[in-house]
């Protein structure tokens, strides 16, 4: 026999207010906000939902919108099990899901908490026993960038601040040149990919290994906005990946090899153990390709 819906007003803003009790985690009557069949709406579940500093009106209308969504999600589902043929394939695709995303959030911790981190030793040893292998794919540049109204009072200043790239100018540039800027990126003591920077000026630079090795300072205007690059370092694609970039490639590389052998490790160790215990038990194929 189907259950009517059970929705519980009364007082939401008291319980709201009051909070969820502690860490009571006894459900009672008051608890719930909805019932349909079997599943229940409890209402310490939606006061996590809510934003920290609601006011009350607000926290008792968004109770509500969420319910109202909750109740009209298994309603619509209800009566869609019956008019759809194909409900077991949705059931095993959302069985599948669920697994998939256990196993995701399970790998995510291993990535934290099960990987010995990489010793930097070895990235470092990596780098120089593979210097030959390790070759740029993509041009990458050490400057500084800006992107400012062309009608900025300070334009003349900011244009010899980033020519001359000097410790007084970087400071100018971050006193001044921040607060007329709407746009600003300081790279001079890091590689970064020039594609990233590209992406950030509205102008074709084409064979972009040429445009770094002729270029030092480059402006272009649009719509009333001025873009500014300065490059103080390159290096061309084709060229050895410089030590300070290539070590959290390597260090990332790393990582994920070790995950990996960890991981392919604990399936092993699962896989006999559930087969020792019979909760697995593999068919003919699968012993003979071992």
């Amino acid at each position: 026999m189907r259950k009517s819906a059970l929705i519980i007003v009364g007082s939401l803003s008291i319980a709201v207010g009051c909070g969820s009790g502690g860490n009571d985690t006894t459900v009672t009557d008051s608890d719930i906000v909805a019932q349909y069949r079997d599943s229940v709406l409890l209402l310490p579940d939606i006061i996590k939902q809510l934003p920290s500093g609601i006011s009350e009106a607000d926290s008792a209308a968004l109770i509500k919108k969420i319910t109202d969504r909750w109740i009209e999600g298994l309603l619509i589902e209800d009566l869609a099990a019956g008019q759809i043929d194909d409900m077991d394939r949705i059931d095993a695709l959302t069985d599948m899901y669920r697994r998939s995303l256990i196993a995701d959030s399970y790998r995510r911790k291993m990535r934290q908490n099960g990987v010995q981190p990489v010793d930097m030793n070895k990235v470092r040893n990596y780098y120089k026993t593979h210097l030959d292998e390790l070759k740029l794919e993509r041009p990458i540049v050490k400057g500084l960038y800006i992107r400012l109204p062309s009608s900025s009072r300070h334009l003349d200043d900011i244009r010899i601040w980033m020519k001359n790239a000097d410790p007084s100018s970087y400071d100018e540039l971050e006193n001044t040149g921040r607060r007329e800027a709407t746009g600003f990126s300081y790279f001079a003591d890091r590689w970064i990919d020039f594609d990233i920077i590209a992406g950030e000026i509205p102008y074709k630079f084409g064979d972009a290994d040429k445009f770094i090795e002729e270029t030092k300072d480059f402006e272009t205007e649009l719509n009333g906005t001025i873009y500014i690059l300065h490059l103080t370092d390159y290096r061309k694609t084709g060229e050895t990946i410089p030590e300070e970039y290539a070590v959290p490639l390597i260090e990332d590389r790393m990582s994920a090899q070790n995950l990996a052998e960890y991981e392919a490790g604990l399936i092993k160790a699962l896989r006999k153990s559930a087969i020792e215990n019979n909760i697995l038990k593999e068919g003919t194929y699968f012993r003979e390709q071992r």
